[in-house]
């Protein structure tokens, strides 16, 4: 522009085309979304996977008893204390420990053995929901469907 003259106006003109305002509109609504993804991205995340050894098994006082194992991921840059529940039965509860420590970045598999009184369900599978969240901030909380199998 300088080389041949061009006024202010003109230079404007040349900088200002349809492609560089179309490149830079894509160009900011894709830098928005990335901002808008990390910004409201759950920072845990938890897999339930039922125990394909035992089904479901009767212990102590007519209880039954399904096992799953709960894989929490921390996705902070520091240790977390999570909580666990679990909902959908009448009666329906944790036999295993409520509470897990998991390390910054770090993935651990829990066990968590889930019981039910007797008779408080017809044989066959029932819905449940574990939730899991953080014990230092209520708002991160995670819910996963899984199924809770009662023998014949």
């Amino acid at each position: 522009g300088v080389a041949k003259g061009w006024n202010r106006a003109q230079m404007l003109r040349r900088a200002l085309r349809p492609r560089v305002l179309v490149y830079s509109g894509v160009l900011l609504a894709v830098s928005l979304a990335v901002l808008g993804s990390l910004w409201l991205r759950t920072p845990l995340k938890v897999d339930v996977i039922r125990d394909r050894g035992a089904l479901a098994r009767e212990v102590e006082q007519g209880r039954v008893e399904n096992v799953y194992r709960l894989q929490i991921m921390n996705a902070t840059e520091v240790a977390q204390t999570y909580e666990l529940r679990v909902e959908g039965l009448p009666g329906i509860a944790l036999a295993s420990g409520d509470r897990v420590e998991v390390a910054p970045a770090e993935v651990r598999a829990v066990a968590a053995r889930v019981q039910v009184p007797p008779g408080v369900a017809a044989s066959g599978s029932h819905p449940i929901q574990f939730e899991v969240r953080a014990a230092q901030d209520e708002r991160v909380r995670v819910r996963e469907k899984s199924t809770f199998l009662v023998p014949r």
